[in-house]
């Protein structure tokens, strides 16, 4: 008996568009359904509402909102929030030991895929991106440049810098028909005064620092604008300002499900691929033209300069006979290594610098202050003196605390496992838990502004600028966990430059509850350096001009990456931005 052959028959367009319904629901059911009665947080309080496309994320990325703080109150330092769209819900928590516990465990809590893909736009496959082993090799390479010899070379190339902001600074205010991109010519100043763009100026200074210290090239954006290292500057200026689709559905779509902005790029990820494309692009040149000079040193075949800065560095590390191949870093981590140090080195830095000023201009009597501490010194200090200052340092700690330079951080959990806390929460079920189980896959949401601004940890003047909190004798309100505070006594109060206030001993950070520079292995690896630059700038500046809000000017801030300032009612006109006025300082009158 003959059979017939088996012919395949390609599905008709409705059995094709019956199929994919089937998978969709099949989708939806495991999402909305079977997700939300076997998910582990399940009996996690949860804030009303969430349920629109945004979920609660309005609500978090809202830097002038109330509604965190108001669910903190309700709920406690620990709680779920819902994610865009349904899906990606999350932990969120302000617990000290459940931050620590997550922060310090990055076997088992790695940044979530889709905060990966998101930062890999700008800062490609550097630190910041990498995991596992491979976040270690290039850890141990970077770490050597900031070393106690790396950083005092460091501190002249700052001073250099912050001298020649301050000396242009005092050339457009002696000079009335000068002008530059961050200090165009108002005439209706007085004389001796100028408005200054202080965003757009630390940006070109701390741009420019980056690439003396990255790569050991001289960009001069600050000053030469019109030239190379000012056109690359403009680019990578240009990707800050917003498009259509930089924020809404639009936005939310791209962040939920990546593959929406690659088959789909809006005119924002256009600009920044273009901006970033010239980054890589120069730093691929850089690698080629730093390999020929190492090799050329390496057979002692002329005077080839003896560079000190990472891209050199990298390039030893990877020449040299004693480091396996596992542990050499791949061409595309090197250059990857340098977009992150040129972006997250210049890009924070420069917005805590530009917020700093800002509380000066807003609080004169403490920018009076400081400046009589200065003048107590003379001009020029090497850093480690200018380190020493005691108010400088408190100023710029509360700088950092009440303006971090990252809203938050997202941890994705690798394994099952379970959290502590030093808070218990109370359960929808009525229970009373001292800890957290979590799933694999499941995001905890590490929200730095919060915690900084938090009243439960720094009491109810956390959202004032007041430096005196690090210096003072006032206690702030802190957690009651006896087993916390059993096993770390709270900490005293003392003038010393070091001083902390009172604290949850277990809190995360620098120093304690302070994640300005996040915490544990993957803590900021460039952090002495940061502070240096905003210490020195301030310094600098402070001994020449009094700083002050420019009239009808209400600056708010926004996060794309980091922390920006714009200015009411601007943000989509004009981008980042942060005018104060600037005089010259003539002593107390």
């Amino acid at each position: 008996m003959m059979l017939k052959q088996l012919s395949f028959q390609p599905p008709t367009m409705i059995g094709s568009i019956l199929l994919a319904l089937v998978i969709l629901v099949v989708w939806l059911l495991h999402v909305f359904v079977y997700k939300s009665f076997t998910s582990a947080l399940k009996n996690v309080p949860c804030p009303p509402g969430g349920n629109g496309s945004q979920g609660h994320i309005g609500e978090i990325m809202n830097l002038q909102g109330i509604e965190v703080h108001q669910w903190i109150r309700t709920y406690g330092s620990t709680f779920m929030v819902r994610g865009p769209f349904g899906v990606h819900h999350r932990i969120f928590t302000i617990d000290p030991r459940a931050l620590s516990h997550v922060l310090q465990h990055t076997n088992i809590y790695t940044k979530s895929d889709l905060l990966r893909d998101l930062v890999r736009r700008y800062m490609k496959e550097g630190l910041i991106v990498a995991e596992g082993e491979r976040h270690k090799v290039q850890r141990k390479v970077s770490q050597k440049l900031f070393s106690m010899g790396g950083l005092k070379s460091m501190g002249q190339i700052v001073q250099d810098k912050s001298n020649q902001l301050r000396d242009i600074l005092l050339n457009l205010c002696a000079n009335p028909t000068a002008s530059n991109p961050y200090s165009p010519v108002n005439r209706t100043l007085p004389p001796g005064s100028r408005e200054v763009d202080v965003y757009s100026a630390a940006s070109r200074c701390t741009f420019d620092l980056i690439g003396s210290i990255g790569v050991d090239h001289q960009f001069d954006s600050i000053a030469d604008w019109e030239g190379s290292g000012g056109k690359l500057f403009h680019k990578y200026e240009q990707m800050q300002l917003l498009c259509p689709g930089a924020m809404g559905i639009r936005m939310l779509l791209s962040l939920t499900w990546p593959l929406v902005d690659r088959i789909w790029p809006s005119e924002n990820t256009k600009r920044v691929n273009d901006a970033m494309g010239s980054l890589e692009k120069f730093a691929k040149e850089k690698m080629i033209e730093r390999q020929q000079e190492l090799l050329t040193m390496d057979s002692k075949k002329g005077d080839v300069p003896d560079r000190r800065d990472l891209l050199t560095l990298m390039l030893r590390h990877n020449m040299s006979r004693k480091i396996s191949p596992a542990d050499k870093l791949r061409d595309h981590e090197i250059s990857g290594q340098l977009s992150t140090f040129m972006f997250a080195g210049s890009e924070t830095t420069a917005g805590t610098i530009s917020f700093g000023l800002y509380d000066l201009a807003r609080h004169p009597d403490v920018q009076s202050r400081l400046r009589a501490e200065i003048f107590e010194c003379g001009d020029n200090l090497p850093f480690d003196q200018i380190d020493e200052l005691p108010y400088l340092d408190a100023v710029v700690k509360e700088i950092m605390r009440i303006n971090p330079s990252l809203p938050g951080t997202v941890r994705q959990a690798q394994k099952d496992d379970i959290i502590p806390l030093a808070e218990p929460v109370t359960l929808t079920n009525g229970k009373v838990g001292t800890d957290i189980h979590i799933q694999k896959g499941q995001l905890v949401h590490v929200p730095i502004e919060h915690l900084h601004t938090s009243e439960h940890i720094w009491g109810p003047t956390a959202k004032e600028f007041d430096p005196s909190r690090f210096i003072s004798t006032s206690q702030p309100a802190a957690f009651s966990d006896q087993l916390t505070l059993a096993s770390n006594p709270v900490a005293t109060f003392s003038a010393r430059r070091d001083a902390v206030p009172s604290y949850v001993p277990e809190g995360p950070g620098i120093w304690p509850n302070f994640m300005t520079f996040i915490d544990g292995p993957r803590r900021c690896i460039g952090y002495k350096l940061a502070v240096m630059e905003i210490k020195t700038v301030i310094f600098t500046l402070l001994r020449e001009f009094e700083i002050e809000p420019v009239e009808g000017q209400h600056i708010f801030r926004w996060n794309m990456m980091s922390n920006r300032p714009f200015v009411a009612n601007t943000l989509w006109s004009k981008g980042s931005r942060l005018p104060l006025h600037f005089k010259l300082y003539k002593g107390e009158q």
